[in-house]
């Protein structure tokens, strides 16, 4: 992820220090991704899949509208959900900003059925290296217990199955797992009038299980302001295990050539 931002040197502009999810945001339209070609790709992995306008579409970790708000302004029907007040805030006034009629409710993994019925859904989005988080540890420092972890996970994945229908599939993406550990500088970042870098920083210990990571912005002086996300060093071995178990029939891991960053699955109901 680094590498490819850094290439990239983009400066980063903000009136007042930005929330977490401005920063993320700005990240992933500026840094990350090409968004028109993500999403074109994201459309002729639909048609792949019969997953049409009509077809009933929901994206579990819709954090601040990328790319589900580019899916509803090109006609597609689009739920959308996240766990973040601070990115649910950003997503609404993009969608204001866009005139998209379009609402983001504030829910947690977990409570999903008690929202939302089984057997509703073709096309399940959990994306952003989000699904790792269902171990609680979003923007805040977690311990991490193996055992606990996969509970949760799988817990979770089951959810995901039950809101599709037959034949429906789950998107579902991670980080590597040949990532290494880093800190480095993406770019500058101006906020006010005070120059700052931005950085990303990862540590995955494989041996312990653990991966926290996150972004901050960084002042002339060193201090580093950010907000922590810990989670449980899941393998692409025991995600796959997991979908198996929970019911999926077909798992298959695909390329995306606008997706750099994490690996991606399908998985089918």
């Amino acid at each position: 992820m680094e590498s490819e931002a850094k290439k990239q040197k983009v400066n980063l502009v903000f009136e007042k220090t930005p929330l977490f999810a401005e920063l993320w945001d700005a990240c992933l339209y500026h840094l990350l991704y090409d968004p028109k070609k993500y999403v074109n790709e994201i459309r002729g992995l639909f048609s792949r899949n019969k997953i049409t306008k009509d077809s009933k579409i929901i994206d579990v970790s819709a954090g601040t509208g990328f790319p589900a708000l580019e899916l509803i302004e090109q006609g597609y029907n689009v739920d959308c959900m996240d766990a973040s007040e601070d990115s649910i805030g950003l997503f609404l006034k993009k969608a204001k900003m866009r005139e998209l009629s379009v609402k983001c409710k504030k829910l947690e993994w977990l409570n999903i059925l008690r929202s939302y019925k089984k057997k509703t859904y073709d096309f399940v989005f959990c994306r952003g290296n989000s699904f790792v988080y269902a171990t609680g540890g979003w923007n805040r420092f977690k311990k991490i217990d193996k055992e606990d972890s996969l509970k949760l996970y799988e817990k979770t994945l089951k959810i995901f199955y039950d809101l599709l229908n037959k034949g429906g599939v789950l998107y579902l993406d991670k980080f590597k797992d040949n990532e290494i550990s880093s800190k480095i500088k993406i770019c500058d970042v101006l906020v006010g009038n005070k120059k700052k870098e931005l950085v990303f920083f990862r540590d995955s210990n494989k041996k312990k299980k653990e991966r926290n990571a996150t972004i901050f912005l960084r002042d002339e002086n060193g201090s580093e302001e950010g907000l922590p996300n810990s989670s449980y060093f899941l393998s692409e071995d025991e995600l796959v295990l997991m979908l198996k178990k929970v019911g999926f029939k077909r798992i298959q891991k695909i390329n995306l050539e606008s997706e750099s960053h994490f690996d991606v699955w399908l998985a089918y109901k």
